[in-house]
């Protein structure tokens, strides 16, 4: 009984204040109407893509002797998503973005100000996403009032992902390079010491056992180093493969019609927590009434 008594009483104070909840209401419902067609048009452009498995041009594989010889997916692991993810997240890689397309000047915001590089770094980041899909891939997406920049701008975004992401495994293959190099020249060294060491022994007369055993080690120094020679041309192709690192499944192209804002969504939204509050303000009205009459006949 009690709640059916509060929603009568509720109705009773809304019927009370119709027409001044009706009145902010639709007044409200119009001004925004008008907001909203005063905001901007934004359109969305998206990559999609996978990367791809480092292992593809390590070494191992690219020299295997046998077909199937090394099992590899052709796609990266989760640890490689997350990886491209942190790159496309980067501080560095939004600033390279503001600064290549001058988005101080496209977003209309004073270079001079003190807040300018903050300002224009948040609209940046209100108008760019990159997350993983339900599906295991990687979105890019980016929103601009020009749908033909937007285009640019994602596809470029995911080349410089793929050229930031290539550097840092190259980095590793990189040191190992250096590694052989170090090693092929240690071991050349010492082919040379050997060869000198025979020829002295040969002009001084040295006994034929000593000249075995110094050919035998010239024979195995030989083969170590030409391995080494061999690991270090191997390493070196690695490295200069030309290669990419991300499997795009969907380029960025001119959105056909804008994305955001929806001006239903934000109208209806607007109207109907302005008819919320019109009626909790009406409520809390009465009551303070009804509070103070009873104060006052007390």
């Amino acid at each position: 009984m009690e709640q059916s008594n509060d929603l009568i009483r509720l109705l009773q104070i809304i019927f009370k204040w119709k027409k001044p909840i009706i009145i902010v209401t639709i007044v409200v419902a119009l001004v925004s109407c008008g907001v909203t067609l005063l905001m901007p048009n934004y359109y969305k452009s998206s990559v999609n893509f996978y990367p791809s498995n480092p292992i593809m041009t390590d070494r191992q594989v690219l020299y295997s002797q046998i077909a199937g010889e090394i099992e590899i997916d052709y796609f990266g692991s989760p640890g490689d998503i997350d990886r491209m993810l942190t790159l496309a997240n980067a501080s560095s890689l939004v600033d390279y973005i503001i600064n290549h397309f001058h988005l101080m000047e496209h977003y209309d915001i004073d270079s001079t100000s003190k807040y300018g590089r903050y300002n224009v770094k948040k609209e940046f980041l209100e108008n760019y996403s990159a997350i993983e899909t339900d599906y295991g891939a990687i979105e890019i997406s980016v929103w601009d009032q020009d749908k033909n920049l937007a285009m640019e701008m994602a596809n470029h975004i995911v080349a410089t992902i793929d050229q930031h992401n290539k550097e840092l495994l190259l980095r590793d293959k990189k040191l190992v390079v250096k590694t052989f190099q170090q090693q092929v020249a240690q071991k050349e060294s010492i082919v040379n010491q050997l060869s000198d060491s025979i020829a002295a022994m040969r002009t001084s007369g040295s006994t034929p056992e000593k000249m075995l055993i110094m050919d035998e080690r010239l024979r195995n120094a030989v083969a170590d180093l030409n391995t080494n020679r061999m690991l270090l041309e191997q390493n070196q192709t690695a490295v200069n493969t030309d290669f990419s690192t991300v499997h795009i499944t969907e380029e960025a192209y001119p959105a056909l019609r804008k994305d955001k804002p929806v001006r239903s969504i934000i109208v209806i939204g607007v109207t109907l927590a302005t008819l919320v509050f019109m009626v909790l303000l009406a409520v809390i009205v009465e009551n303070y009434k009804r509070i103070k009459s009873k104060l006052q006949h007390a």
